[in-house]
């Protein structure tokens, strides 16, 4: 999955120093604003899987607590005017703010306080489960949410990425409180668990200053998942009708493989470009179709979601156009989609977010120079080297018989 960096000038990932024990940063001094992410290796669910939705519970409560007479964080970075965003997945959680460039060494040394050593209040613990409870509610008419977690809860058996990162309730968050929240936050958000991701206009003295002296012990190891042992299919109830599709994938070491991947799903399911999309735009608008190839430590997993009256037309459409692509593509088809492909890669990692999203992700999945963007250009080297019989054969071994959970309409 490509996250979401071309323009880069500096870079740099150092494991072991100062208070968090990895830190990326892509410096750029041309641009007036600065991106600062913390990322963390720790499970959406909780560390025993039991409690869907409390890594996003706490990751909010944390932005939203004060000390007496001291501003949140979230009041700190809509103080400098800017924007703060928390993303939380099955294996990951990450703190994001984009803020100007002048303001970047303040924002950073509150961030780091604020999650190292996290306050967690009883009214900020408030404020998170009403944002939550919102966030619950809306989930019921997302659809294509709806079948991603419930592909990963059938493709895995085991691990974070069997459980949805929010519950169907809000009820059993509303049950925790300061004491269970802050256990959470202190074991999985603590310094020594964290790699922070910085792009923009940030200097490495920024970087040292926030972070001198200050060594722990080693980050967690990636938090993986077991597989189930055959696809299956299943039966749901949804808003909308719709179909999901998944398989399972390589682990991010196998860069090839999962960079075919990738191009597989930039073939077939980009918007307006991709041979299925253009093929929704014009015969079944009314469909939403969403396919990704998530990069993860080990192992990945593509999943193709498509929701909305007509989905069955398109689902055969997927399966067609799979099932074409295990005979390798015409060259000069190949290397028009290969060249597309490399292109959407450059054009998706312009900006200092992305660029701090991708360095992130892939360093806490475990491979960091694999980043899409990155100073090595480790990913477009691994995209030049793809070829039609390559691609062919990661698609007969990947792509075959798929995880199947179909969506049927509640009555409304």
């Amino acid at each position: 999955m490509i996250k979401t960096a071309a323009a880069i000038c500096i870079s740099i990932s150092l494991l072991c120093y100062g208070l968090a024990q990895a830190y990326t940063l892509r410096a750029d001094t041309s641009v007036p604003n600065a991106a600062i992410e913390l990322w963390f290796r720790a499970p959406g669910a909780g560390f025993e899987n039991g409690t869907p939705g409390i890594a996003r519970l706490a990751a909010t409560t944390i932005a939203a607590s004060r000390s007496q007479g001291a501003l949140s964080l979230a009041d700190i970075i809509k103080g400098v005017g800017g924007r703060l965003s928390i993303d939380v997945y099955p294996d990951i959680a990450s703190i994001s703010a984009l803020v100007p460039a002048d303001d970047a060494p303040q924002v950073l040394g509150a961030m780091t306080r604020a999650y190292f050593s996290p306050l967690v209040s009883a009214d900020g613990l408030k404020a998170a489960q009403r944002d939550l409870a919102v966030a619950i509610a809306q989930q019921q008419f997302n659809s294509d949410g709806m079948l991603h977690d419930l592909l990963l809860a059938q493709l895995f058996a085991s691990g974070p990425q069997h459980y949805p990162v929010l519950p169907v309730s809000i009820a059993p968050l509303v049950k925790l409180g300061v004491p269970e929240v802050t256990a959470f936050a202190s074991r999985a958000f603590r310094a020594q668990n964290a790699v922070v991701s910085l792009a923009g206009n940030l200097s490495h003295a920024v970087m040292r200053a926030a972070f001198a002296g200050r060594i722990g012990d080693p980050i967690d190891p990636p938090l993986d998942s077991t597989l189930a042992a055959a696809a299956a299919s299943t039966t749901a109830v949804g808003y909308d009708p719709g179909v999901g599709l998944a398989w399972p994938g390589p682990a991010i070491r196998d860069t090839r493989a999962t960079t075919a991947l990738d191009f597989i799903a930039d073939y077939l399911f980009r918007g307006e470009s991709g041979v299925v999309a253009r093929q929704v735009d014009d015969l079944t608008p009314d469909v939403y179709l969403n396919g990704q190839f998530i990069t993860l430590h080990n192992p990945g997993a593509m999943l193709v979601t498509i929701s909305g009256k007509g989905y069955d037309s398109v689902r055969q459409s997927v399966l067609g156009e799979l099932l074409r692509l295990q005979q390798p593509l015409d060259a000069a088809v190949f290397s028009a989609a290969r060249n597309a492909f490399e292109y959407h890669i450059l054009s998706d990692t312009q900006t200092i977010l992305s660029q701090a999203d991708n360095a992130g992700w892939y360093t806490v999945e475990g491979n960091p120079d694999y980043a899409p963007g990155g100073p090595g250009g480790g990913y477009l080297q691994a995209a030049e080297s793809l070829d039609p019989q390559f691609v062919a054969e990661v698609a007969r071994k990947y792509l075959s018989t798929p995880t199947v959970v179909e969506l049927v309409p509640r009555s409304k």
